[in-house]
């Protein structure tokens, strides 16, 4: 006698009735869709205008961003916003192109190419600081924007040499003005920058001012007999093994501005977070201190330094662990899936929250309380590999994470052995979803030199 096959699976996932909390859903999405994963479970639907199915088991993020991901395009509204400026850059390309270009491009973001930079990151840290010193200690520092103002010194510097620094404080403004929320309405609108709105108009003029400076340092930069051995330049210089072919004007421009614009936002942000977390725990800050201390003695730590402080690199996992700066990734099912007893239709919009996964209780206990020691070795040899999401997972996860990672160690270590900090009393602390996860308030400190 046969085996009768059980019929697959019809569920639709559960989830609240149409629109309910769509308020919350427009102003705090990430504590929305946290609180959703926490009622109903790990696969919801939530009901408004379309439709958004979230996924927060790591088994179902492991389908959806790695085992099934050519089922899962980034043919979503949001890249359709973010290739408003980014173009056809990594972050909002897709399908053959993207392998395409991400295989011509790996290279390019090695271990031993991204480890190059540490003097160039330790300088402007250290002019940075120095900077802190001179200024006195009687007004608090705006962290936010001084790690705004750093990272994106060594975005510029790390792309374009000494080549961009005459546009510094003019391609920031311009990222000020393209860089924000994608369902915001005005990033919304850039989908039809032909209406003369108000921001229309400022986002075209500001957009066309960035491509104007990337393509006048790129026309520069490949008329010159000698490289600098910056990104730009291995770039230029990326061939595709098969056909020996590189990249051209447009798709350069493209990736060059991505980088930018993902380079800078995401270690900022990132600092921030980490530098209010050390704040409010004297007790982990004094041991980061003690350790960086015993290993370096006050001096700025170079990349090979980094195996010698393993708690420093803990303190930034856990930090991003509790404010990942990517704080959602969209897709779009392109076919029908199932996840456990509930089917996904094709064509539906999915959302993977890191935000939310960070907070599993299953995989994160007490996931509210800042604790590095769940990155030490001996803690998370267990643990599901997609419980953990600062900079995606899969064949798409970020190319610059290791860039990120040495970047983020560094200026911590230099920062935390000059200076003591201190957030000022009674100033309001919220995370705002941008397209990172952002200080609403900024972050004022007051620091002591040590």
């Amino acid at each position: 006698m046969s085996a009768t096959l059980a019929p697959p699976p019809t569920k639709a996932p559960p989830g609240p009735p149409p629109f309910k909390g769509s308020r919350r859903f427009g102003s705090h999405p990430h504590l929305f869709m946290h609180e959703l994963l926490s009622e109903y479970g790990d696969f919801v639907r939530y009901r408004s205008f379309f439709d958004v199915y979230l996924v927060n088991h790591p088994e179902y993020v492991r389908k959806v961003l790695a085992q099934n991901h050519e089922h899962f395009s980034k043919r979503t509204i949001d890249y359709r916003v973010l290739a408003q400026a980014m173009g056809n850059g990594l972050v909002s390309n897709d399908g053959a192109h993207w392998v395409k270009q991400r295989k011509l491009m790996q290279p390019v973001f090695s271990n031993r190419n991204v480890n190059s930079f540490d003097e160039t990151i330790n300088e402007y840290t250290s002019r940075m600081l120095d900077g802190w010193i001179t200024r006195g200690a009687a007004e608090p520092l705006w962290i936010d924007r001084e790690m705004g103002r750093l990272t994106f010194e060594i975005v510029g510097s790390t792309l374009f040499g000494s080549d961009i620094q005459e546009h510094a404080t003019e391609i920031r403004e311009i990222l000020e003005v393209i860089n924000i929320q994608t369902q915001d309405i005005r990033a919304l609108m850039t989908l039809f920058s032909w209406i003369p709105t108000k921001y229309n108009r400022k986002w075209r003029a500001a957009k066309a001012r960035l491509d104007r400076i990337v393509y006048e340092v790129m026309d520069a930069r490949e008329q010159r007999s000698e490289g600098v051995a910056d990104i730009l330049d291995r770039l230029i210089d990326a061939r595709d093994e098969e056909t020996g072919e590189g990249m051209d004007r447009v798709q350069m421009r493209d990736e060059v501005v991505t980088l930018m614009l993902a380079g800078h936002e995401t270690s900022a942000n990132a600092l921030c977070w980490t530098l209010y977390l050390l704040s409010r725990h004297p007790q982990i800050c004094g041991r980061l201190r003690e350790e960086l201390s015993g290993a370096l003695s006050g001096a700025a730590a170079d990349s090979s330094d980094l195996a010698k402080v393993p708690y420093l690199k803990q303190v930034v996992q856990e930090s991003m662990r509790v404010f990942p700066p990517v704080w959602a990734v969209a897709r779009c099912s392109e076919q029908e899936e199932v996840f456990g007893e509930y089917v996904l239709p094709a064509n539906k919009y999915v959302g993977v929250t890191p935000y939310a996964i960070h907070r599993h209780p299953e995989f994160w206990p007490d996931p509210e309380q800042f604790d590095p020691e769940r990155f030490d070795p001996a803690n998370h040899s267990g643990r599901h590999s997609y419980a953990y999401l600062p900079f995606a997972a899969g064949p798409r996860a970020c190319i610059g994470a290791g860039m990120a990672m040495l970047e983020i160690q560094l200026v911590l270590a230099q920062i935390v052995q000059r200076f003591d900090f201190a957030l000022v009393d009674g100033h309001p602390i919220e995370a705002v979803p941008k397209v990172t996860l952002n200080p609403r308030y900024g972050l004022p400190m007051h620091l002591t030199p040590r």
